[in-house]
């Protein structure tokens, strides 16, 4: 039998008897004041439902016993206060589905609740979508945010096409031209997990956060025909390659499409190298430039 997520947060969390029963003060006697601390602090998030925030580290699957499965395993994200392991169980990560790879959220740094403490088994289970609805619930009621705003964000995964940041309780994903003027071919060149972005709120709801992190920027695209007229020659960087020819970047971010002058091949030019190319053409839809690369610099 397969439980919703109401039922899997009650049979996992810790009654408030059975917490209160718990000889605390004896069990912490030989701690440490680091460890007492954290422990402290665990106990604080169960109490209170103050939220901690720390790293995932990794993934874990443990015995979850049913009525009608008893040997049925349960995958949790593990964080690390400080000894202490924290069991995040997946259906407990999100509010909603994302279809996001677990493994690709190793790094992230995730707010969380306590909702079960095992003293003696020196371990804690936590649900990091209690302190979503946490933080979903004080943006839209308590700080307003609306069409406009800029909100921090933190990187929760990234694969080549797509980013998915946490913002106000939202797990929003985006795609390439909701991050970035410029081309990449593949986003985790610029951005990493558990990195720090500022974005711009485009719409919300109390369901749905649209985002984009490129319109907090200046688009460089614009004048980019007076400082770059057709026939004029720049120095670019190759920032990816394709079949047809390569993706160069000017110094202010532009893009540049191009193609070999005719005594060049590609086997003489890598991602990464500085080159001189020469405009063509502006492609105002796509917001970038076509050119010519006429040089290789050293």
């Amino acid at each position: 039998m397969k439980l919703d997520n109401k039922e899997l947060l009650e049979r996992l969390s810790t009654s408030r008897r059975a917490f209160n029963a718990t000889a605390f003060a004896e069990l912490d006697r030989n701690l440490s004041d680091d460890e007492r601390e954290e422990w402290n602090a665990i106990y604080a998030s169960f109490s209170s439902r103050s939220l901690l925030r720390n790293t995932v580290i990794g993934l874990e699957s443990i015995p979850f016993p049913t009525d009608d499965e008893p040997e049925q395993v349960l995958t949790c994200m593990v964080v690390m206060r400080h000894l202490v392991k924290v069991l995040i169980p997946l259906p407990l990560f999100w509010i909603e589905p994302t279809g996001i790879n677990p493994n690709s959220v190793i790094g992230a740094n995730v707010d969380y609740i306590i909702i079960g403490v095992d003293r003696e088994g020196e371990c804690a289970i936590a649900a990091r979508s209690l302190a979503l609805e946490q933080q979903r619930w004080h943006a839209l009621n308590v700080q307003h945010i609306s069409e406009g705003d800029v909100v921090s964000a933190s990187v929760l995964a990234c694969g080549p096409t797509r980013i998915t940041v946490t913002a106000c309780g939202f797990d929003v994903t985006m795609g390439q031209q909701a991050m970035s003027y410029t081309y990449l071919a593949d986003m985790r060149e610029e951005y990493h997990v558990g990195q720090q972005l500022q974005a711009k709120v485009l719409s919300v709801s109390e369901d749905m956060l649209a985002l984009s992190v490129r319109d907090v920027g200046t688009d460089p695209y614009l004048n980019a025909e007076l400082r770059h007229p057709v026939g004029s020659s720049r120095i670019a960087i190759i920032s990816s390659k394709y079949a047809g020819g390569v993706f160069c970047r000017l110094t202010d971010g532009c893009t540049v499409v191009c193609r070999y002058a005719q005594q060049f091949s590609d086997d003489e030019f890598r991602v990464g190298d500085r080159v001189v190319v020469q405009i063509r053409s502006f492609v105002d839809e796509k917001r970038w430039m076509r050119g010519k690369i006429r040089g290789k610099l050293s």
